[in-house]
C-alpha cells in the first residue's frame, strides 16, 4: 500500500495554500513533511485525510485514482488513519471507555458488556504494542500515554488496509523523553510495511526515523531528497529561504512614538536580582530559591513529575503559592497576588498553551496586542497602527494585517504576537514556558533573536525547555528541577546537553 498526491493545488479567498505539490509515502516509508508554519502542510494534510478537497491534482492511494477524498470517514475507509496533536480523550473516562465513544461499546440486551469491552481494548493495544492500563481515567495519562492511545484510536478507524498513518504534530506537546517512547512505536509500526507521514518541527526526532524529506516553502515544494542526503543546517535553509535567516537587529522606525518599541530598556549591569525567589512551595514544588538578574537568559529544564509545569504558574500568580516569598524589582508580591498584579510589577509570562492561556483567537491580532494595555491605545489609533506595524516587520508575522484573527494565524505567528505583546510592556522579568512548541525552525530563530536582544537591554528572561538543545544554546545557566526542588544548577563549562540530561534522568 502507499499513497501519492500529484499536482495538488488549493487557494482560499486571497491566499494560494499549495500549487501544484507532488508526494508520495510507500511502504515502510517514513516521510518528514517540512516547512514554516503557513507554508501549507496544514492544507496538504487535510487534503489527505478528506477534511479539504484540492482545486486541482489527484491522490493515488493503492492502485486506485481518485480526484478527491470526500470526508474523513471515506478517507479511514481506503485506508488513511491521522493522528493529531491534540488527542480525543476525555479526562473523566478510562482507556477503555475513551476507545469506546470511537468503536463502540459492546452491548446486549441494552446493557454495556463491561468484560468485553475491557478484553477487546487490550486486544487492541496489545495488537499495535501500546502498554497502558485500560482503566486508568484519561486526566491522569502522561502525555506520551496519550498520544499512544490517540494512535491507537486512528488506527483502528481504519477499515481497510492501512495505506498511511499520518502523525499532525503529535511529538509538539510531548517533553523530549516521552516523544522518544512515541516515536519507537511508529518506527516499530514503518517497520512492519506502514507508510508514514510525519508533519514535526523537531528536527532532531527525524534521525534514524524519517526516510525521505520533503520541504513546503510557499505552498510549493522546494526539496525532496533522502532523509540521509541532507543535515539539519540545510534543512532549516530550505525551510526558511535564504532571505529569512536570522534577522539583523532593527530599530523603531523613524516616525514611531518612544514608546513604540519592542523592549524600553532595563538594568543590564546593575547586579540587584529583579526577580528573587526563596523556599517557594505549591503542589510538586516545594522549598525552590533561586534569583535572576537584568540581562541573563537562564534556563529551567527536568521533567513533568518534577514540576516543572507548575513552576511558571506559581510564579506568574495562575497558581496559588502555598508557601515561600517573590520579589520583582524588590517588592515583595503577596502571595495572594492575582496574574494582573504581576504584571504591573514588572512580570509577564507566555504561556505553554497559547490558544487557551495566551490569547484569544476570536479577536484580532491588533486586540490580542494591546488589550493587557488598552488605556495607552485609547483612541488612539495612530499610535496602536503604528505599534502594530512595527511588531510585524520586527518579528516577520504573517499575514501582516493588524486585523487578521488571532486564531487564524500559524502556531509559530501567533507565538511571534504574543511575544511581542509582552516585550511592549516592557517588562522586567519575561517568564516563557516552552515557547516553540509546534513553531517551525525559522519562527524559532526570529524568537531566539528577539530574545537575545531583550536581554542584551537589561530584561531578565527564565526559559522553561522541553528541547535540550535550547537550554544549552539559549542559557547563561540552567536550573534542574527534580522531585519539586533545584537539584542542581548549571553553567560554564558544566552546561552541556549530557549533563542536563543527566541532572534531569539521575
Amino acid at each position: 500500500m502507499g499513497v501519492a498526491a500529484t499536482s495538488i493545488s488549493k487557494s482560499f479567498p486571497g491566499t494560494r495554500a499549495l500549487y501544484r505539490v507532488d508526494l508520495s509515502v510507500g511502504a515502510g516509508e517514513v516521510r518528514a513533511l517540512l516547512g514554516a508554519n503557513g507554508s501549507g502542510k496544514s492544507t496538504l494534510v487535510r487534503i489527505l485525510s478528506g477534511v479539504y478537497q484540492p482545486d486541482e491534482g489527484s491522490l493515488l492511494i493503492g492502485e486506485r485514482r481518485i480526484s478527491a477524498l470526500a470526508s474523513p470517514n471515506e478517507a479511514n475507509a481506503l485506508g488513511i488513519a491521522v493522528v493529531h496533536q491534540e488527542s480525543p480523550l476525555v479526562d473523566t473516562l478510562t482507556v477503555a471507555e475513551n476507545i469506546a465513544l470511537f468503536r463502540g461499546y459492546p452491548t446486549s440486551r441494552g446493557r454495556i458488556q463491561w468484560r468485553t469491552l475491557r478484553r477487546d481494548t487490550r486486544e487492541l493495544l496489545e495488537r499495535f504494542g501500546i502498554d497502558v492500563d485500560i482503566g486508568t481515567l484519561g486526566g491522569l495519562l502522561s502525555p506520551a500515554e496519550r498520544a499512544l492511545v490517540a494512535l491507537a484510536i486512528a488506527l483502528d478507524r481504519v477499515t481497510a488496509g492501512l495505506a498511511l498513518l499520518i502523525l499532525d504534530e503529535v511529538t509538539a506537546s510531548l517533553p523530549e523523553d516521552q516523544a522518544r517512547t512515541y516515536l519507537e512505536q511508529v518506527r516499530m509500526l514503518a517497520a512492519a510495511g506502514t507508510p508514514v507521514l510525519i508533519v514535526t518541527h523537531r528536527l532532531s526526532e527525524l534521525h534514524g526515523l524519517a526516510t525521505h524529506v520533503t520541504v513546503l516553502r510557499d505552498g510549493i515544494v522546494v526539496h525532496q531528497a533522502e532523509a540521509a542526503a541532507v543535515d539539519d543546517e540545510s534543512l532549516v535553509r530550505q525551510i526558511a529561504g535564504v532571505e529569512h535567516n536570522e534577522p539583523e537587529t532593527k530599530g523603531p522606525p523613524d516616525t514611531a512614538q518612544a514608546a513604540v518599541r519592542l523592549w524600553v530598556g532595563g538594568r543590564r549591569g546593575d547586579d540587584r536580582p529583579v526577580l528573587e525567589v526563596e523556599h517557594l512551595a505549591g503542589k510538586l514544588i516545594h522549598d525552590t530559591s533561586f534569583t535572576l538578574r537584568g540581562g541573563e537568559i537562564v534556563g529551567v529544564g527536568g521533567l513533568a513529575a518534577g514540576g516543572i509545569g507548575e513552576l511558571p504558574l506559581l510564579l506568574s500568580g495562575a497558581a496559588a503559592r502555598r508557601g515561600g516569598a517573590l520579589r520583582v524589582n524588590g517588592r515583595e508580591i503577596s502571595p495572594h497576588a492575582s496574574p494582573r498584579e504581576l504584571i504591573g510589577a514588572g512580570l509577564a509570562l507566555l504561556p505553554a498553551d497559547r490558544l487557551r492561556g495566551g490569547g484569544i483567537a476570536s479577536l484580532s491580532m491588533s486586540d490580542n496586542v494591546v488589550l493587557p494595555d488598552a488605556r495607552r491605545y485609547w483612541h488612539k489609533p495612530r499610535l496602536e497602527r503604528a505599534t502594530l506595524q512595527h511588531l510585524i516587520e520586527r518579528l516577520d508575522v504573517r499575514p501582516p494585517s493588524p486585523d487578521a484573527l488571532f486564531g487564524s494565524l500559524s502556531g509559530g505567528n501567533q507565538q511571534k504576537v504574543l511575544l511581542g505583546k509582552w516585550l511592549m510592556l516592557g517588562p522586567s522579568v519575561l517568564i516563557l514556558d516552552d515557547p516553540t512548541s509546534g513553531v517551525d525552525p525559522a519562527a524559532r530563530r526570529t524568537i531566539f533573536s528577539i530574545l537575545r536582544e531583550a536581554a542584551s537591554a537589561g530584561l531578565a528572561v527564565l526559559l522553561f525547555s522541553t528541547e535540550l538543545e535550547q537550554l544549552v544554546a539559549l542559557c547563561s545557566r540552567v536550573l534542574v528541577l527534580r522531585d519539586g526542588a533545584i537539584a542542581t544548577e548549571l553553567a560554564g563549562g558544566g552546561l552541556t546537553r549530557e549533563s542536563v540530561t543527566k541532572w534531569c534522568y539521575a
